[in-house]
């Protein structure tokens, strides 16, 4: 008797409560960059981001993820916490992406931009929509956080939502130093908020 496929789990809806991550390679259309290379790298980005979550107790294949062509969109599902995405998904993502780069040639390099955020999110069959995916991809677009990954040449740069930095970074300092946050203030579209970036192995100036 032959076994039936398993059906496919249902991507999280109706207001569920997740972790949001969402990343975008700094750069993607640059005039330095043909298409070939720009294969690559959307190649090589799945690999490093399964290759992370794997490594950080989040298992990629539970994940749900919408391609952004420079980037990614990645729901965790509300059963699997939340704490990995701040330790040690970002060092995780550091790491591969720095041994990528130390044998790619120069316009293959990665500089990975990542926001993280939790909030309510609804599909309607085609995609991810709500008031906290368009916050995640406003803070991952935001000044700041581009700023912040072209000033310090870091191969990595996260930027978190206050809500995140609130309830998990401060909460559990264990995980990563508080301090190595700094605040930033997102001003764009109608989105005016507060915000933190986080560059593993960087120490933020302080004012």
């Amino acid at each position: 008797m032959s076994r039936q496929p398993s059906k496919a789990p249902s991507p999280p809806t109706d207001g569920q409560v997740c972790t949001l991550f969402a990343v975008d390679i700094a750069g993607f259309t640059g005039p330095d960059r043909d298409d070939d290379i720009r294969l690559h790298l959307h190649e090589e980005l799945y690999e490093v981001l399964e290759r992370g979550f794997d490594t950080s107790s989040i298992p990629w294949a539970s994940c749900f993820h919408e391609d952004r062509g420079d980037g990614a969109l990645v729901v965790v599902p509300p059963g699997i916490a939340c704490k990995g995405v701040i330790d040690p998904l970002p060092e995780r993502l550091r790491g591969l992406i720095r041994r990528h780069n130390h044998v790619a040639r120069d316009a293959a390099a990665i500089q990975l931009r990542a926001a993280a955020h939790i909030g309510l999110v609804d599909h309607d069959g085609n995609g991810f929509v709500g008031s906290d995916i368009n916050l995640l991809f406003r803070m991952l677009q935001a000044r700041p956080v581009k700023r912040a990954i072209a000033d310090s040449g870091a191969e990595f740069a996260l930027i978190v939502s206050d809500y995140v930095y609130r309830n998990v970074v401060r909460r559990y300092p264990s995980l990563v130093d508080p301090g190595a946050f700094e605040s930033v203030r997102l001003q764009l579209k109608s989105t005016n908020a507060r915000a933190w970036t986080y560059i593993p192995g960087h120490t933020p100036a302080r004012t």
